[in-house]
């Protein structure tokens, strides 16, 4: 008779596996334990459009903000964004959805205004309004020398 080439786990690995399943799975449990919503939320991102994922994820005015900017300027310009802090993540996300336009810390073709009514720069003329506060400015042409 044939030799079963199956060797059982050594027993040392069947012991950590043992210890180590029940903690796997009492971390993954928890999060919904201690927080039941944490499941509905996760099945709405589950079921929701790569679109709509965004929007709950960046937040309804942020992904507002960013569609809107995505859809007025062109493709090869750059842009500053203001009234989003330096070390957000929401910095980063605008960045991200707005490629291929680019960012500039100095000379950027257009201002990107989010939530700062009253906001203006010298030469800057306004470009496209999604409301009060969020806005494009288009910033004046560099001089040429």
């Amino acid at each position: 008779m044939a030799e079963s080439s199956i060797r059982p786990l050594p027993k040392a690995l069947r012991l950590i596996l043992a210890l180590w399943l029940p903690v796997w799975a009492f971390f993954l449990a928890w999060p919904v334990v201690k927080d039941p919503a944490r499941l509905g939320l996760a099945w709405r991102l589950f079921r929701a459009s790569s679109e709509e994922r965004r929007a709950t994820v960046y937040g309804e005015p942020f992904d507002q903000f960013l569609r809107f900017c995505k859809d007025r300027l062109p493709p090869d310009c750059t842009f500053r964004l203001v009234g989003v802090d330096y070390a957000s993540i929401d910095k980063v996300r605008a960045f991200y959805v707005l490629y291929p336009r680019l960012v500039a810390a100095e000379r950027a073709q257009f201002v990107l205004v989010y939530r700062s009514p009253g906001y203006h720069e010298d030469g800057a003329c306004p470009f496209a309004v999604l409301n009060a506060g969020s806005f494009i400015l288009k910033a004046a042409a560099p001089a040429v020398p």
